[in-house]
């Protein structure tokens, strides 16, 4: 009867022979991932020598498919730089997203976890580094990226499992939302006009602002939403004037452009605007500002506007006892209005999320919201008048 095949991935006893002195030789026979049976030798000075030299051949022999550049010695620096390679290729994805994945690469990933080789990569350790991340935010991103990383190294057998499903999430203590109140937003209208054009040298400084400060106002889009607006996309004299957001501006390789299509699916959408908003688009419109592609909001020189320009010049304008306003803020204050007064969902469809847990969670300011049910707890008062003393009380209700 003839011997059975060795398993695939598997190697036969090793043999060793000096073959001049001074020189070992350590051989076996390895079945290869095609269902081949190889020989396999490596040389050393050592029979000891030998033998190591030939186990660590077999073992990358196992983990390497075809022309793969990750095995169980290969450091996480060498794994992250090939994920964020391939990444791109298997996945749409915005450049202004993966450079921000880049950048918690060699941040944050890289400086503590890059010497690691993959087969010493643990839960435990993986764990640790998590929770010593500071920031949540660059935590949650360091997360994802680890996970696709290693979801890489185990799809090309350089580690049985990835250990990213076992570490333990990070609970974040839930932000108080905070949205402007109308007296406070008198104080910041007031501090754009008194700062707007106010500078002595140059051109008038934010001679746009106010108005740019009123279309986030009005609508809760985004600032790189409201950078992008197009007077095409903008019907001022219609019985219900609109604007339509079909794109948002992001920077990305040292430049600003404008991309066109929104954050999300649900970002595009079509926006009734009150009377104050159809105003300063008016005044802009009277502007007559050189603009490529049509923009309502260009830069100085006609371009696409940078986004950090428009928070700058908010950070100049705004007074002191406003110092936690930014656009974002605007958009939490609009949020919290439309909710206000016609329900979550409401907000949500203006702000561009497809499900209203994010607005409701991330944009809508509850501090004094009061819940009032009266209207429907009254049935539940008592016919008899209640209870006074442990004795019921006879109700005078007609």
């Amino acid at each position: 009867m003839s011997r059975p095949p060795l398993a695939v991935g598997t190697y036969g006893s090793i043999t060793t022979l000096e073959t001049t002195p001074g020189t070992w030789r350590a051989r076996a026979k390895y079945r290869d991932h095609d269902g081949v049976t190889r020989r396999v030798e490596r040389f050393a000075n050592s029979k000891g020598g030998a033998e190591r030299r030939l186990r660590d051949a077999v073992r990358d022999r196992l983990h390497r498919d075809g022309d793969e550049d990750i095995t169980p010695d290969t450091t996480l620096a060498v794994v992250a730089q090939v994920w964020i390679t391939e990444y791109p290729t298997t996945t749409k994805i915005a450049p202004q997203s993966l450079e921000k994945y880049q950048r918690v690469i060699d941040k944050i990933i890289v400086p503590g976890l890059g010497g690691l080789r993959v087969r010493e990569v643990t839960v435990g350790k993986v764990d640790r580094f998590l929770g010593a991340i500071p920031s949540d935010a660059n935590a949650r991103w360091a997360r994802i990226i680890l996970t696709g990383m290693l979801s890489l190294a185990a799809r090309r057998d350089a580690i049985p499992l990835n250990p990213m499903r076992d570490t333990s999430k990070r609970v974040s203590d839930a932000r108080e939302v905070r949205a402007m109140t109308v007296e406070e937003l008198a104080q910041l209208r007031d501090s754009i006009a008194d700062w707007s054009g106010a500078n002595r040298m140059g051109p008038p400084r934010g001679d746009d602002l106010a108005e740019l400060m009123e279309v986030l106002i009005g609508t809760g889009i985004r600032i790189g939403e409201a950078l992008a607006l197009k007077w095409g996309d903008i019907d001022l004299d219609a019985d219900v004037p609109t604007l339509l957001v079909s794109g948002t501006v992001v920077m990305a390789g040292g430049k600003t452009f404008r991309q066109d299509h929104t954050k999300t699916a649900s970002g595009r959408r079509m926006l009734a605007l009150p009377a104050f908003v159809v105003d300063a688009l008016r005044r802009q419109l009277e502007r007559d500002l050189p603009a490529d592609d049509g923009l309502v909001f260009p830069s100085a020189r006609g371009g696409v506007r940078s986004p950090n320009n428009v928070r700058r010049q908010l950070r100049q304008a705004r007074s002191e006892a406003l110092g936690w306003v930014t656009p974002h803020v605007l958009r939490k204050t609009t949020a919290t209005v439309v909710a206000e007064a016609n329900g979550t969902d409401a907000a949500a469809d203006q702000l561009g999320h497809s499900v209203n847990r994010v607005t409701e969670r991330f944009y809508i300011d509850t501090r004094h919201k009061i819940i009032d049910n009266r209207n429907a707890l009254a049935v539940l008062a008592p016919h008899s008048g209640g209870l006074k003393g442990g004795a019921r009380v006879k109700s005078t209700a007609a």
